[in-house]
């Protein structure tokens, strides 16, 4: 089996009934621009109070590419949260080193996988629903072009569970982008 990627043009939280919705985040998992705010919109606080009781728990420090599951919280349409570091939250190190870079990116995709591989087997649901944005091209800059192209490599390969990859573009130029790339 193979992904089926479908892309979308607007606000990744509309999308009904997924498995996994993917917020870009940072490594202190704040909520607070682009696709974070809308979760903290869509989902309620308590999205925000469960993230930081989940770093708390860790025994690490999140890096760049690591990726963190919670509920859904206040919201209906999805089962899980899949929060991805893709942006460095901190003063002591310089701002580029702070960027995510396409192997982020990359790393962060891996580890959501892994997320949908446990799924599939521990729940042992048939097929996965994954929603996700174009990962740190908001305000960390990465050229949409190149995630797109990452996307189009990453979900063109082989699976052994039945998972629908949806891909939203924000706007239309989004949009068109994707399917120009990955049509």
């Amino acid at each position: 089996m193979s992904y089926n990627i479908t892309v979308k043009e607007g606000n990744l939280l509309s999308e009904p009934e997924a498995t996994f919705i993917v917020n870009s985040t940072n490594t202190k998992l704040l909520l607070s621009h682009g696709v974070s705010m809308a979760f903290k919109l869509h989902c309620g606080i308590k999205l925000q109070k469960e993230m930081l009781a989940r770093i708390k728990n860790l025994q690490f420090a999140l890096k760049k590419g690591d990726v963190v599951a919670t509920s859904p919280c206040d919201a209906s349409n999805f089962k899980y949260a899949l929060h991805a570091v893709i942006v460095e939250f901190s003063r002591d190190i310089e701002d580029k080193e702070k960027l995510p870079t396409i192997k982020t990116v990359y790393d962060a995709l891996k580890n959501i996988e892994s997320y949908m591989i446990w799924h599939s087997k521990e729940k042992k649901e048939q097929k996965i629903k994954l929603v996700l944005p174009l990962m740190g091209c908001g305000l960390s800059g990465l050229n949409k072009g190149s995630i797109i192209g990452l996307y189009k490599s990453f979900f063109l390969r082989e699976v052994f569970f039945d998972c629908e990859v949806v891909i939203y573009g924000y706007t239309r130029e989004d949009y068109d982008m994707i399917n120009e790339i990955l049509i």
